[in-house]
């Protein structure tokens, strides 16, 4: 991503609030109950050269209840969930809280996951994704989308299980031209997975991953990629980019992810980086 690109990017992403007095019914009664539990998480952004200088913060306020689960995010996106903790309902704000737009989940007599809703209105209403299993309920395939092209993920796990594969197929519009994107996943005795390798198939490209551990924490993600076409090696004027970067995690005492900063393509400078506080 270009220092332009970069700048474009963060004019786009204006907060807009809704009114705590339309959230209303269960919504509400979550903000009220849980806001003592509150998790702050501030973006910050940094960008230094020779004639130009820019820097920002973005904070989002995430509420959690005793159980752990994520109740709402800034008070305008929020979720709900059943009795045996699964997540049924996601409801945010648009322009306003009075007409939220909704995801609704459904699952079946075993408590998969087997569908997900969008209505943005009354009378509109669309299946945003798919979920098929196998004979013991392991995710085998995902479809998003409810077009005539919709992007299709499966996936291949080894006996323990663990997954080893996720092959991603989608239509990209700008070239009219199906995609083809094939992960493998490597582990270590431990089961933390240690290596990713990436196939952008008909791209000649593999993007590589690397990840380290301290016990069961993940303290870094390398990327590299591997490609013989100019267009996607980074630049000197390269802030940051989706092929070449490196993402270091600190923890507390609690083990609870406190930073993450990721880098720009040398791996070195700094170009973003995440706080997180919990109360």
């Amino acid at each position: 991503m270009t220092r332009q690109m970069f700048i474009s990017i963060l004019l786009l992403s204006t907060i807009i609030s809704c009114s705590d007095k339309k959230t209303g019914d269960w919504r509400q009664l979550y903000i009220d109950q849980e806001k003592s539990r509150i998790t702050t998480v501030q973006k910050h952004f940094e960008y230094r050269s020779a004639d130009y200088s820019l820097t920002s913060v973005d904070s989002t306020f995430e509420t959690f209840n005793e159980k752990h689960q994520k109740l709402g995010i800034n008070n305008r996106h929020f979720y709900k969930y059943d009795t045996d903790g699964k997540i049924i309902a996601e409801e945010y704000c648009m322009r306003t809280c009075e007409s939220p737009g909704k995801e609704i989940y459904y699952y079946d007599s075993l408590n998969r996951l087997i569908k997900t809703t969008i209505n943005l209105s009354e009378n509109s209403e669309w299946v945003s994704a798919k979920y098929f299993y196998n004979d013991k309920s392991l995710l085998i395939k995902k479809l998003i989308g409810n077009d005539t092209t919709p992007t299709t993920e499966t996936y291949t796990y080894d006996k323990i299980p663990r997954l080893i594969a996720k092959t991603k197929k989608e239509f990209n519009t700008n070239v009219s031209k199906w995609r083809t994107i094939v992960d493998s996943m490597f582990y270590d005795s431990d089961n933390n997975m240690v290596l990713k390798k990436r196939y952008h198939i008909d791209e000649d490209l593999m993007t590589i991953s690397k990840y380290n551990y301290k016990d069961t924490l993940l303290m870094s993600q390398i990327d590299t990629t591997i490609t013989p076409k100019k267009g996607y090696l980074p630049t000197a004027e390269t802030f940051h980019d989706a092929y070449y970067f490196r993402v270091d995690y600190k923890y507390n005492s609690d083990k609870k992810i406190i930073e993450k900063i990721t880098t720009q393509p040398d791996y070195k400078t700094p170009a973003f980086k995440v706080t997180y506080e919990y109360k």
